[in-house]
């Protein structure tokens, strides 16, 4: 039998924190599983942000968790990706959480078992930020044992 819970997986990509500097990247391993969604969840900015003090979100891939390169826009849903890996960039005031989903799938160039999303910070950030990202993965290569 297949339910929802034995469905998935999902690991920490952004630790939960209130942030003012880039913090640790979190790599994802999809072993196992051929799509990964990022939900993303961005509190209140503790600054306005602007064009020079901003937080981008970069995804990026890896054959070996070791080097990484900017996602292809074939591997993205929800997001299209600059040349640079940016799915999303906060470069005005946000005044109210939000939640961002970000899919990452195989595609024409990709099926890289490790992917990571990482806020890269930019300017001054006097003030932090609170984000978190959980790595939902999905789209598992075997079934669950059965009970």
């Amino acid at each position: 039998m297949r339910d929802w819970t034995h469905n998935f997986g999902a690991v920490n990509a952004i630790a939960p924190a209130v942030l003012t500097d880039d913090p640790a990247a979190i790599t994802v391993d999809r072993s196992g599983y051929d799509a990964v969604t990022f939900v993303l969840m961005l509190g209140v900015g503790g600054i306005t942000f602007t064009n020079t003090n901003r937080i981008d979100f970069i995804l990026e891939h890896s054959d070996d968790g070791t080097s990484w390169e900017a996602v292809d826009p074939s591997n993205v849903l929800g997001a299209i990706p600059d040349a640079s890996g940016i799915v999303l960039s906060q470069r005005s005031a946000h005044p109210a959480a939000t939640l961002h989903r970000i899919g990452y799938v195989d595609g024409t160039i990709g099926d890289r078992r490790y992917v990571r999303l990482r806020p890269d910070f930019n300017g001054t950030h006097g003030t932090g930020t609170p984000m978190s990202a959980l790595a939902v993965l999905g789209a598992g290569r075997t079934l669950p044992n059965a009970a």
